[in-house]
């Protein structure tokens, strides 16, 4: 018997009719005291423990039916949590003690993560209705509604991949920028340079900036430096500015030169929104955005607490 409770790692206790024990086997490693037999549980356990194994040990008695409580025991600087079954027996009570401590932890570590999961996706919805009332808002037909609001939600769709693979830790700047620009047209990533620094992005700063990402990309590609016949070219520089006595900062760049001449590189009136409004108030930064007959340029600032080194 004592190799298969050690294998399942299950304590058993039997206590007499007189409360005093009489078995005990494979105790877990915190028990209180080695010699159990023949002691009482005052005299064994600390006081606030003993008197709850006194408590619910009567009322197994009286009821004749099977209780569970669990408690703590302390082995140098760990916790065990143990789960004790009370079960009557003719001659007493029978106790079986398990060390549910692992079992617990794997379970508010589960429970944590699906509260996460919900709180992200009821952000993400949020999100996604915004974007679908505003698409709608400046649309000029049903079609001119569903190319745009297919585009803003695949690349809602895009970073929510990069950040659910990192476990929800977010995604890395420049995987970010690669992922939104290879979705709307891969062959012109050759027309990309990507430099400075390569922050980790939180969950929702990832999301906000992938949809100003995909704003600048797709006009970019219709109207801007990325466009067919264009002989421009598009830049984005990441830079983690440290200054004594402040909070630092994370400025974003997205510089498209050489555009054609005669070329119209403003976005469309939700892309402005984005780009200057939504973005900038969901990450608690700021945002300037300008352009000229050859040359557009973006430019948001990232507070500290969005992202990582």
């Amino acid at each position: 018997m004592s190799v298969g409770l050690r294998q399942t790692g299950t304590g058993l206790l039997h206590q007499d009719q007189d409360c005093r024990y009489d078995l005990a086997e494979n105790l877990p490693s915190a028990w209180p005291v080695s010699a159990t037999l023949g002691l009482t549980d005052a005299e064994i356990l600390p006081p606030d423990i003993a008197e709850l194994f006194t408590a619910t040990g009567a009322l197994c008695r009286s009821s004749q039916e099977e209780q569970s409580i669990e408690f703590h025991l302390s082995v140098g600087k760990r916790r065990q949590l143990i789960e004790a079954r009370f079960v009557p027996d003719g001659d007493g009570l029978i106790i079986v003690l398990v060390d549910v401590t692992d079992e617990r932890s794997r379970e508010a570590a589960v429970n944590a993560l699906l509260r996460e999961v919900s709180h992200r996706s009821k952000n993400l919805l949020a999100i996604v209705q915004s974007v679908a009332m505003q698409t709608a808002r400046h649309s000029d037909s049903i079609q001119d509604f569903l190319d745009k609001f297919r585009g803003r939600l695949h690349a809602l769709s895009s970073t929510q991949d990069l950040v659910t693979e990192s476990n929800w830790q977010g995604t890395h700047f420049q995987s970010l920028v690669t992922s939104q620009l290879s979705r709307v047209v891969p062959s012109l990533l050759r027309e990309l340079r990507i430099t400075g620094d390569n922050p980790l992005l939180g969950p929702n700063a990832a999301l906000h900036i992938g949809l100003a990402i995909h704003e600048l990309a797709a006009n970019a590609v219709i109207h801007g430096a990325l466009s067919t016949g264009s002989p421009g070219h598009v830049w984005v520089d990441a830079r983690i500015e440290t200054r004594p006595g402040r909070p630092r900062n994370l400025t974003i760049e997205w510089q498209e030169t050489g555009i054609e001449t005669g070329k119209s590189p403003q976005p469309p009136r939700f892309g402005t929104m984005v780009l200057e409004r939504i973005v900038p108030l969901s990450v608690g930064g700021k945002a300037s955005f300008s352009l000229d007959q050859d040359h557009l340029s973006y430019r948001l600032t990232v507070p500290g607490d969005q992202f990582e080194i």
